[in-house]
């Protein structure tokens, strides 16, 4: 299968120089010429873009900062929570909440670096005391202990496949 690979690749390979060494046209120059091979040209169709500023017209700012983003709250005759972007019927009580959406939902909140670095500090030992010391000396005998244990099965289980086996 390799052999036959190898050769289909070199069958590829000469396949494809023939027609820029050996097959020749008419006037006795090589079919194809690499100086001929070029690249198709691209032009980009030239669309005019918009003018962009970052001054907001009154009317912008209007609806930006004004009614179209305000949020109502009120309750119903059932007494459920309605949220609604228009105004509730009159006589409901409501509350108008207004939200600009070029800003953060959630504000940061600065803490400062010495608390921050206690509470790492604090959060390690606490780690660190969940796990334990993993080199203390009754760990590592009971360590060696289980080792042992576990050798010792294994021997017996390999005698017991032994007389089973009759060797």
């Amino acid at each position: 299968m390799r052999l036959f690979g190898k050769f289909l690749i070199a069958v590829l390979v000469i396949g494809f120089l023939l027609p820029f060494t050996l097959l020749k046209g008419k006037d006795g120059h090589p079919l194809m010429s690499f100086d001929k091979i070029k690249a198709p040209s691209f032009s980009l169709p030239d669309i005019p873009l918009p003018e962009l500023s970052n001054k907001m017209s009154a009317s912008e700012a209007e609806t930006t900062m004004g009614k179209s983003n305000v949020i109502y709250q009120w309750r119903d005759e059932k007494g459920e929570l309605n949220f609604t972007t228009t105004a509730p019927p009159k006589g409901i009580v409501f509350t108008e909440k207004a939200y600009d959406p070029n800003m953060n939902l959630i504000q940061s909140v600065r803490v400062k670096t010495e608390q921050a670095e206690e509470v790492l500090e604090q959060s390690a030992k606490k780690k660190a005391a969940d796990i334990g010391n993993p080199y203390s000396p009754a760990k590592v005998e009971k360590l060696m202990e289980d080792a042992q244990n576990i050798e010792k099965l294994l021997n017996d289980r390999f005698k017991k496949q032994e007389a089973m086996l009759g060797q």
